[in-house]
């Protein structure tokens, strides 16, 4: 694909992902797709054009494609079962510049708390074709002259699930350190207790994360993207480690997450600084603002450059 898309910038345009109205992306191709800006254009099957990801017609012309504001109906009919869902985790952490640094460890923490084990392998694209090694991800993605990159990943399939884990891992390389994002999805056939997503934000308080966010997914597969609205993933769990609790009272903005309707927050201590975790409501209740509202103003309030 970066052939592809070198081809298309130099030729002075973008480049389009054409499929059939079957296909599902995996979550980390959509998202590289989204950070490339890559058009993904699907095939009704009966001559018609939509983009994938919003359901905005499409129009062709002279080989080039256009988005038009009306939707395609196909986009917003009912799609999978609903007996179907998970969760989708996004986390970051900032470590210092050094000569060498360990990358990909944040990666496999996700992943052995999505499913109890390490992931199986890593690549550069998709499907991936080396085993999982966080010393050779680091030796040739840590040093701090080399370049950022998008990695992904798969994880074993939990006991008993559907499907197995599927990640993505970019290595960013800002001014004050080295960014480890990760963004990664499982199948589960029921949503976290309280108590499992606790459980899952002491082990990302573990690794000194910036901030995470979880979110649950309903009616689909959350580590594939089909072409069809099903509804957003509702924000299930918040977390906000040291650089956004720097100088606040993390007590003080735990009861500020509960005031806009949040279920419950805990602080987390142990390691180098305290990180708050916010739980917020799984079922919606009258008069408590969406999850998703919720999450805004955390985020607005302790880490605004995020969002």
């Amino acid at each position: 694909m970066s052939k592809a898309i070198s081809e298309a910038k130099a030729a002075g345009g973008g480049l389009v992902l054409l499929t059939p109205d079957t296909t599902k992306l995996t979550r980390p191709m959509a998202h590289l797709c989204d950070v490339l800006g890559v058009m993904w254009v699907v095939d009704d099957g009966r001559g018609a054009l939509y983009v994938g990801t919003t359901g905005q017609r499409v129009h062709e012309r002279d080989g080039h494609y256009f988005a038009e504001d009306a939707l395609h109906e196909q986009y917003s009919r009912q799609g999978s079962a609903q007996d179907i869902g998970g969760v989708r985790v996004q986390a970051e952490t900032l470590m210092p510049r050094r000569t060498n640094i360990r990358v990909g460890g944040l990666a496999e923490a996700v992943c052995r708390a999505l499913s109890g084990a390490q992931p199986l392998g890593w690549g550069v694209q998709e499907p991936v074709t080396q085993p999982w090694s966080v010393p050779d991800i680091s030796s040739r993605y840590g040093r701090a002259n080399a370049d950022g990159h998008f990695l992904h990943f798969v994880g074993p399939r939990p006991e008993g699930e559907r499907g197995q884990v599927n990640g993505s891992l970019e290595i960013q390389k800002p001014r004050d350190g080295i960014v480890e994002h990760i963004e990664a999805s499982v199948a589960l056939p029921a949503p976290w207790s309280d108590d499992e997503r606790l459980d899952f934000a002491r082990s990302l308080h573990a690794m000194q994360v910036r901030w995470a966010r979880v979110y649950h997914v309903v009616g689909t597969n959350p580590a594939l993207v089909p072409p069809l609205f099903l509804g957003l993933p509702v924000p299930s769990v918040l977390i906000f480690g040291a650089e956004a609790l720097a100088g606040r009272d993390a007590h003080e903005y735990g009861e500020l997450a509960l005031m806009h309707g949040a279920l419950r927050y805990e602080v987390m201590r142990g390691g180098s600084a305290p990180s708050l975790t916010v739980l917020l409501r799984d079922e919606p209740r009258e008069g408590v603002p969406a999850p998703a509202v919720i999450m805004e103003a955390m985020y607005r309030a302790l880490m605004p450059e995020v969002g």
